[in-house]
């Protein structure tokens, strides 16, 4: 698992639960799952996530920009 240690200001680290999506972490931390915010939080944690942005695992730390 790769964790993000150097964290900008502003950003957070979100531990992804069961049930969660890219899009209902993205409309919680934006006010919207847009592709754009997806796509922010995706390109963000590509080397945690994988090649498929539909798939994420309880226990995941991802860096949300």
């Amino acid at each position: 698992m790769n964790v993000r240690t150097n964290l900008q200001v502003g950003a957070s680290c979100y531990t992804v639960k069961s049930g969660d999506s890219l899009s209902t972490i993205a409309k919680t931390y934006y006010g919207s799952a847009s592709s754009s915010n997806v796509n922010k939080i995706y390109y963000s944690n590509k080397a945690t996530i994988g090649s498929n942005p539909n798939v994420i695992y309880p226990g995941q730390k991802l860096y949300i920009p």
